[in-house]
């Protein structure tokens, strides 16, 4: 069973097409003030595997709807900025970008974690002009 049937062609395109816009993201923030906005870039998409695993140990039905729309980490990716002031302007850029918005963020900065783990999480709905499995014809995927 492939989890993601017939929307998986899709999560590559919505991947790279969101890095090629982080990436001019950085370009014109070095180019204004000399400085990478951030060191490194990781990206994937959640195997099969991992996404059916995920939908059991959730409790949500082992299926396409369950995968793209309720787990919401099919596409992940990982920015490492060098400078703590860096990862607020990012996330400030996100905000800004057309066809994207926040639906959830974790601010484990301000809010360290008692283990000492540090981060920002953030969820991005992204309308695409590819259809979702809701039916809808510019669908709604998950960053």
């Amino acid at each position: 069973m492939n989890i993601y049937s017939n929307y998986e062609k899709y999560l590559d395109m919505i991947l790279d097409e969101f890095s090629k816009r982080v990436y001019k993201l950085n370009d014109e923030y070095k180019s204004k003030t000399g400085y990478k906005l951030f060191e490194h870039f990781i990206s994937r998409i959640k195997t099969n595997e991992s996404m059916i695993e995920k939908c059991k140990r959730k409790g949500f039905e082992v299926s396409t709807h369950s995968a793209l729309k309720e787990i919401k980490d099919a596409i992940g990716v990982r920015i490492v900025c060098g400078f703590v002031d860096d990862i607020y302007t990012l996330v400030g850029l996100f905000k800004d970008m057309d066809n994207i918005s926040v639906v959830e963020e974790k601010d484990y900065i301000l809010n360290v974690k008692p283990n000492g783990y540090r981060s920002y999480h953030m969820i991005l709905e992204v309308i695409t002009p590819f259809p979702d499995c809701d039916g809808n014809e510019n669908g709604i995927y998950y960053i």
